[in-house]
């Protein structure tokens, strides 16, 4: 996973109080929760009896846990995966980290760079795609002259989901279809092309979201933005704040594009007021599926000491969705959405939930998946549902759909991780939907084994 600082200060020194860091954090982290809240993600939904099931997401291959490989040049990997019986080649990238474990980002106004000798790191990451995992394979089946040889498992040693072989090579063969990308960042534009999904970011939250077919297609928009509101109210409600997306400010910092994933990163901020401000910096990971955010949202001051209690909304503006449905972990999908919130959808709109899917009625699913770790988890975080949109369009269709987080008092001193995940499934199959957030949810364990000729 990606780390993220996103640290907050004023902007004048020694004028800090503890009623405006309360107020910053909670800022900062509807930043980071509105910033990643983006598509989208897209399964294979059959896999080939003899091959392991089609797993979702993305996995890593960390240099500190993959000591066999470090020190060899990044150009000599090669990564292979045992399909109908026979290794093939398969796409991966090598990103590197800098000092402060920030992806290194070659363009744009402020790239970053790490390591300049061209070696895999403690720090750098192999990246590949769980859906090209494939079975287990023999040895001897690999191709002859590699340098060293390394056995990726993605899962538990009971029951693997799927395996890769990592070579390095003396002289490496071509890179398959290296010309091609599977998701696109054009700095020109301020776009993101993927296989399966492209956006446009012409407001620091994106005003363009589109499902595509093909790499390179623009797509016709679905939402009318991407959008976030939080308040809080300290000393009992004698003092209330409120900012929204509207409120944001953004400027790129640099971008990577690669084989497998492109990295684009901006940092963010809002004025407060008397002077304060809040800042941070968002990596948003796109990948030809899906688009993946993770940040460390830092609190040095418990709004519990200010007796500060508040909430937030992140949220899809959808346009016209009539006819589709809400699913929640251990629910059954609701009714279809109308333009009318009936008593069971606004019982559903502050229910729990883990993660949240919207069942469109092109046949596609939205699938939301919220993250919380550390102190975080302390936060109530519910579905946020409005029929009526913003406007309270009785004509419906245009549902706001996403999560509202409350209980800020709750939170604690200290670097917690936030991990936010987007996705668009080829189906509505509800089994699925849920195998996959499962996925997101709970990442499964990735183990590196060296292997002798």
């Amino acid at each position: 996973m990606s780390s993220l600082s996103g640290g907050v200060k004023g902007n004048r020194a020694g004028k800090n109080t503890c009623g405006m860091r309360s107020w910053r954090t909670l800022v900062w982290s509807t930043i980071a929760i509105a910033s990643l809240l983006l598509p989208f993600y897209s399964l294979i939904t059959a896999a080939n009896a003899q091959e392991p099931r089609v797993v979702p997401g993305v996995s890593l291959v960390e240099g500190k846990s993959a000591t066999v490989f470090l020190h060899y040049p990044v150009s000599a990997f090669r990564l292979y995966a045992f399909h109908s019986g026979a290794p093939q080649l398969i796409p991966f990238q090598v990103d590197e980290r800098d000092r402060r474990d920030r992806w290194a980002l070659d363009q744009g106004p402020k790239p970053n760079s790490d390591n300049l000798t061209g070696e895999f790191d403690e720090n750098d990451a192999l990246v590949f795609m769980n859906r090209d995992l494939g079975a287990r394979g023999d040895l001897v089946q690999l191709p002859s002259g590699a340098m060293a040889w390394g056995e990726v498992r993605v899962g538990s040693a009971v029951e693997p989901l799927g395996f890769v072989y990592i070579g390095v090579f003396p002289q490496s063969s071509p890179l398959p279809c290296a010309a091609c990308t599977v998701a696109r960042y054009d700095e020109s534009t301020d776009r993101v092309y993927a296989e399966r999904y492209a956006l446009a970011f012409h407001a620091p939250l994106p005003t363009h979201i589109a499902f595509v077919d093909k790499m390179g297609d623009f797509g016709v928009n679905v939402v009318a933005g991407v959008h976030a509101r939080g308040e809080v109210r300290f000393l009992g409600g004698l003092v209330t704040l409120r900012k929204t997306d509207a409120d944001i400010h953004a400027e790129l910092l640099g971008y990577r594009n690669g084989p497998v994933r492109a990295i684009r990163r901006a940092r963010y901020w809002i004025p407060l007021p008397f002077g304060f401000g809040t800042s941070g910096q968002v990596d948003l990971l796109f990948y030809r599926d899906f688009v993946e955010g993770t940040a460390l949202v830092k609190i040095k001051i418990p709004p519990s000491l200010v007796l500060a209690r508040g909430e937030v909304q992140a949220y899809f503006d959808f346009l016209q969705q009539t006819g589709a449905r809400v699913l929640l972990e251990g629910e059954t999908p609701s009714a279809p959405v109308n333009g009318r919130m009936t008593p069971a959808e606004q019982t559903l709109t502050g229910q729990p939930a883990r993660w949240a899917a919207l069942l469109l009625p092109s046949g596609r699913t939205v699938l939301l998946v919220v993250r919380l770790e550390g102190g975080l988890q302390r936060l109530e975080q519910r579905l946020y549902l409005d029929e009526l949109g913003k406007a309270g369009d009785a004509a419906g269709g245009q549902p706001l759909f996403g999560f509202q987080f409350a209980r800020v008092d709750r939170l604690t001193t200290g670097t917690h991780r936030l991990s936010v995940f987007a996705c668009v499934l080829d189906g509505i199959d509800t089994e699925e939907i849920r195998r996959t957030a499962g996925v997101f949810l709970s990442p499964p364990e990735v183990a590196v084994s060296a292997l002798a000729r």
